[in-house]
């Protein structure tokens, strides 16, 4: 079974279109109503639901250093990918990677 994504708020929304029409189970932080939250809250909030986080900012890099628990972590650079780029980085990270793996991890895509 695919891994499950939280995208943080800055993730366009035609990436979260792609990675669901490709069978990913990918929700963004404003669906989940935690925009504007702080990033220790919306990594709990993945990390309660069992979902990776799919990120742009840097700063849940420092939540990971500073060992907060969480379900895994999926990082690229800002504007590194196209929209399509990013989908087809995503999906088969999310088929091959369990949960297990994921626990606590940062995967730079």
């Amino acid at each position: 079974m695919p891994l499950s994504l939280l995208c943080d708020e800055h993730i366009p929304y035609a990436i979260l279109d792609g990675l669901r029409g490709r069978g990913i189970d990918a929700i963004s932080v404003q669906r989940s109503g935690l925009r504007s939250s702080g990033d220790p809250p919306i990594l709990d909030a993945a990390h309660q639901g069992g979902r990776v986080l799919y990120t742009w900012d840097s700063d849940f890099l420092a939540l990971d250093r500073a060992g907060v628990q969480h379900s895994g972590i999926f990082f690229h650079a800002e504007k590194k990918y196209s929209v399509g780029q990013a989908i087809d980085a995503l999906v088969p990270a999310c088929q091959v990677l369990s949960p297990d793996e994921m626990r606590n991890r940062v995967e730079f895509l």
